[in-house]
């Protein structure tokens, strides 16, 4: 049985795309329950997101992303799991009950600051960048858990 995508877009900074590329590479062996592929890494952030609930989401107190041109920016289509989609659709919509109004973008890229700040403390500083042009492995192997993470 296949699972149910919705095509999802985002505006991404570009300096945070690259940033995200790097945490899902760096998550890729160093996190044991990270998903193997963009898509999976970027729905388990987004998932992560939800669960914090809205004050937890607004302790974390993520500035806004920097105001660059509309033209600099990146849109992007996820292909997101439905229910995946359907969690970040009642957070945004808890969030705003709650006084944060946040378009669909922005509440992504809240979501991946987070992660991206995570990634970069557990390893202890800035990310190795994945290289311009680079395509990210649509199904990369893993890392078993007990050779990297027992």
């Amino acid at each position: 049985m296949t699972e149910t995508r919705v095509a999802t877009g985002a505006w991404w900074d570009p300096e945070m795309w690259q940033r995200a590329r790097a945490a899902y590479v760096f998550d890729l062996d160093h996190h044991p329950e990270a998903p193997a592929g963009f898509i999976g890494w970027l729905s388990w952030v987004l998932e992560a997101h939800a669960a914090r609930g809205p004050q937890g989401r607004a302790a974390l107190a993520v500035p806004p992303r920097a105001v660059i041109a509309a033209t600099a920016g990146l849109n992007r289509h996820h292909a997101l799991r439905a229910e995946t989609r359907a969690a970040m659709e009642e957070a945004i919509i808890d969030d705003r009950q709650a006084g944060r109004l946040m378009s669909r973008s922005s509440w992504i890229h809240e979501a991946v600051v987070v992660a991206v700040q995570d990634a970069e403390m557990r390893a202890g500083g800035a990310l190795p960048p994945v290289p311009d042009g680079q395509r990210l492995p649509n199904r990369p192997a893993k890392a078993s858990p007990s050779a990297r993470f027992g």
